[in-house]
C-alpha cells in the first residue's frame, strides 16, 4: 500500500480496517498483562470524540503560540518520505575515517589549524571552528579567523567547553 495512491480518505479507511482486525487481539493482550481499565469505555484515537478533542486542544495550543512552524532538523525516512520520531530512529555504529584538513589562520602565513572530521562534504557549510577554552594548544586562536579551504571565506575560532580536548584534533568544525 502506498499512501500517495490511497489519498487521505483511503488511508483513513485502511486505519479503521486495521483497528477492526486487531482491536480484540490488543485488548486480550492487555487483559493478559494484567491491565486494569474501565473496559466499557474503550476508545480509538480516531473515534469522533477523541479526534474532536485532539483537534480542539491542538487549535487552542496553536492560538496560544505553543505550537508553531519552525525550521528544524528532523529525522526523515527517504523510503516512506515522512518524518520520524526519535524513538523510530535506528542508530548504528559504523566504522568510518577521519579526514584531516588544514584551515589556514588569517594573517599568519604558513600556520594552520588541523581539523579531523568524518564529514568532509560539509566543509563548504562551515560557519566556525570551536576549541575548548582550557586547551592550551588553541587558547591563542580564540577570536581569530580561519580561511575556509576551497572558498577563501573567513570563519571565526570560538570557545566552547563542550569540545573534547582528547578527541580528534580537539577542534570541531561547526556546520
Amino acid at each position: 500500500i502506498d499512501k500517495h495512491d490511497l489519498g487521505r480518505e483511503g488511508f483513513l479507511k485502511e486505519a479503521w480496517k486495521w483497528k477492526e482486525e486487531y482491536e480484540d487481539r490488543i485488548v486480550n493482550q492487555l487483559h493478559k498483562m494484567g491491565s486494569s481499565a474501565d473496559w466499557d469505555r474503550l476508545r480509538f484515537t480516531m473515534d469522533e470524540g477523541c479526534s474532536k478533542a485532539v483537534q480542539t486542544v491542538f487549535i487552542n495550543l496553536y492560538k496560544k503560540g505553543y505550537i508553531y512552524k519552525g525550521s528544524r532538523i528532523i529525522n526523515w525516512c527517504p523510503v516512506c518520505k515522512t518524518s520520524l520520531s526519535d524513538a523510530e530512529v535506528i542508530h548504528e555504529e559504523q566504522n568510518g575515517s577521519f579526514w584531516h584538513i588544514n584551515y589556514p589562520i588569517v594573517g599568519e602565513p604558513g600556520r594552520f589549524v588541523e581539523i579531523a572530521t568524518t564529514r568532509p562534504e560539509t566543509l563548504l557549510g562551515d560557519t566556525a571552528v570551536a576549541v575548548n577554552p582550557e586547551d592550551d594548544r588553541y587558547k591563542d586562536l580564540i577570536g581569530k579567523m580561519l580561511e575556509l579551504p576551497l572558498t577563501g571565506r573567513q570563519i571565526p575560532v570560538i570557545a566552547d567547553a563542550y569540545v573534547d580536548k582528547e578527541f580528534g584534533t580537539g577542534c570541531v568544525k561547526i556546520t
